[in-house]
């Protein structure tokens, strides 16, 4: 019998048995389902996650310390001020890199207050942040005029300020064309001090959302606002000449972090080469990234397999109602044996209808498990815009997976075929006399 012929008898027995078939898919439906679900959901999550940890720490380089005897069996010398980086290392770090690697510093200046027109007082806190703390927060203090303070400002320690939406709102009103503006804020233990408004960042919700749970309102929040740090250390000394865990900023995209942590490790060598116990070394946080990925993706096919156990029970189902189908057939069987239809067109016809019978579950099953794809990052979206720090960085983006799909249809038409073999070797061994007999 013609291949196209046996395709046509399968899908009209599937469709003069619609509750059987569907019933028997439900195995396949089911398992292909979970597959697809688990496939997509797992590697939509490891992407997101890639991408939002490669966005935050991407260009951050870390520091930690090491002894440097490892060998040494010697209880070992606690860490002390002395082996920490100095500020004078840092200055020295960012004069010879000359802008390729910035230093992530921000020192606390003290908390201000301004009376605006009304005769209100207004609360700022005010921190000196260099450009690298700049450039590593950039996704909290998301900019809405102006810009950021710049190195420039920085090293000629100018009296600039970036203040939030909601200081504009508190001290000038709503709608204010803040920007450009001087202010006199009154610090503590500092005294009044000038600035000028140079930009304007976002508040997150969850920073006026957190105060408010300490019964804050908003009207009384102390808004952050951040002063070039060469300004701020000018104002008020630090309380330590050492940064014991400094931040290092990679500024040109192109520049690999591995790279990166190479050079920073061989300048910092070289001002420890004499070092006794401890020295700093670094990393990037894509380290963890790749640790991360890689359980998530064991995570993944292990769930998958699990899942796929399912089209087992699935494959047993269709043995089960192609042996019913041979039953109810036998006549059918005996009148093609009795004209002439050999046992391989017998075998290859039923082992078609298996396949069939299968090939339309998955299909079914991957429809759903796109579905589910689509309702979980509907679902993840929603829940995310809860937390509007994370939402504008963090996008839930699940993408189905063609080779999952391809893969799925391929295995569960295997698993169709694999299972109809024994009811098709039946079917084909029937002796034609005693077909057409059987009532």
């Amino acid at each position: 019998m013609h291949f196209l012929e046996n395709i046509r008898l399968a899908l009209a027995s599937l469709k003069a048995n619609k509750l059987r078939s569907v019933l028997t898919m439900l195995g396949i439906i089911i398992g292909i389902c979970s597959v697809v679900t688990i496939t997509t959901i797992g590697n939509s999550l490891k992407d997101t996650l890639n991408s939002a940890l490669n966005m935050l720490t991407g260009q951050t380089i870390n520091t930690y310390y090491d002894y440097v005897h490892e060998d040494d069996l010697e209880v070992k010398e606690q860490l002390s001020e002395k082996d920490y980086i100095s500020t004078e290392m840092l200055d020295e770090f960012e004069e010879h890199f000359d802008g390729k690697y910035l230093v992530s510093r921000t020192s606390s200046v003290g908390h201000g207050t301004l009376t605006n027109s009304e005769g209100k007082e207004v609360n700022i806190a005010v921190f000196g942040a260099s450009e690298g703390f700049i450039r590593e927060n950039k996704y909290f203090y998301k900019l809405l005029e102006g810009r950021y303070p710049t190195i420039e400002d920085n090293n000629g320690k100018k009296h600039t300020i970036l203040v939030s939406d909601l200081f504009v709102e508190q001290y000038f009103g709503k709608n204010y064309k803040a920007l450009g503006n001087d202010i006199n804020i009154s610090i503590n233990g500092v005294g009044n001090i000038d600035f000028t408004i140079v930009g304007i960042f976002s508040l997150s919700d969850s920073y006026i959302k957190y105060n408010a749970e300490k019964g804050k309102s908003r009207d009384q929040l102390a808004t952050p606002a951040f002063i070039p740090y060469y300004t701020a250390t000018s104002l008020k000394e630090p309380a330590s000449d050492h940064d014991i865990y400094p931040t290092f900023v990679i500024c040109d995209n192109k520049t690999d972090s591995k790279k990166a942590i190479d050079e920073i490790q061989a300048f910092f060598d070289s001002k420890y080469r004499n070092a006794k116990y401890w020295k700093p070394m670094f990393y990037n946080m894509s380290e963890e990234m790749d640790e991360t990925m890689m359980i998530m993706n064991i995570l993944t096919i292990v769930l998958t397999v699990i899942a796929a156990i399912s089209l087992l029970v699935g494959g047993i189902g269709v043995m089960n109602i192609m042996m019913v189908s041979i039953t109810e057939r036998t006549r059918e069987i005996g009148i093609r044996k009795a004209l002439g239809a050999k046992n391989g067109a017998i075998r290859v016809q039923f082992l078609i209808e298996s396949a069939i019978l299968c090939l339309v579950g998955g299909g079914i099953g991957v429809l759903f498990g796109m579905l589910n794809g689509f309702l979980v990052e509907v679902i993840g979206n929603m829940i995310l815009k809860s937390f509007p720090e994370y939402a504008e960085f963090v996008v839930l983006d699940i993408r189905v997976s063609i080779t999952a799909i391809i893969a799925s249809l391929i295995f569960s038409t295997i698993i169709g075929v694999f299972f109809g073999i024994y009811p098709a070797n039946k079917a084909a061994k029937l002796d034609p006399i005693d077909a057409l007999r059987y009532e």
